[in-house]
């Protein structure tokens, strides 16, 4: 599908402030809702999204369902709310529209949340090589 001029500088400035939000949810949840300046920055950042996803058109958010509009269109009423859809609209709005922009010279240095999952196989075998070092100094001879 291709982009309209205007949707892809609204895109533009909804990425943007998906990356700010994505940045600050990075950080433990406890400092950041201990602070009321990143508290603030928080509802703010959700406040842009939102307003920038106000000005999509219409059809490309009926083509891109894999972001949850709604919850995104709807103001929450706590710094805990806010904080959890902040953590979870934040990366999802990079990872499902982020390709949009492919190409785009503004986008290119966009972030790319790409989740790592940690299989229990992977795990294990962490542990595993964690548990063959020999730990402590060993005698030379």
């Amino acid at each position: 599908m291709a982009v309209t001029a205007r949707d892809k500088k609204t895109l533009l400035t909804l990425l943007e402030q998906a990356q700010l939000v994505y940045l600050l949810t990075r950080l433990p949840k406890k400092q950041v809702l201990d602070d009321p300046k990143d508290v603030a920055r928080l509802e703010e950042g959700l406040a842009a999204m939102r307003a920038a996803a106000g000005d999509l058109s219409g059809s490309l958010r009926e083509t891109h369902t894999g972001v949850q509009w709604d919850e995104l269109a709807a103001k929450p009423d706590s710094p805990d709310l806010l904080w959890r859809r902040a953590k979870r609209l934040g990366p999802q709005v990079l990872r499902q529209l982020r390709p949009l922009l492919a190409g785009e010279p503004e986008a290119a240095f966009m972030l790319d949340p790409a989740a790592e999952v940690t299989t229990k196989a992977r795990a294990a075998k962490t542990a595993k090589a964690k548990a063959a070092k020999p730990r402590g100094r060993t005698a030379r001879r």
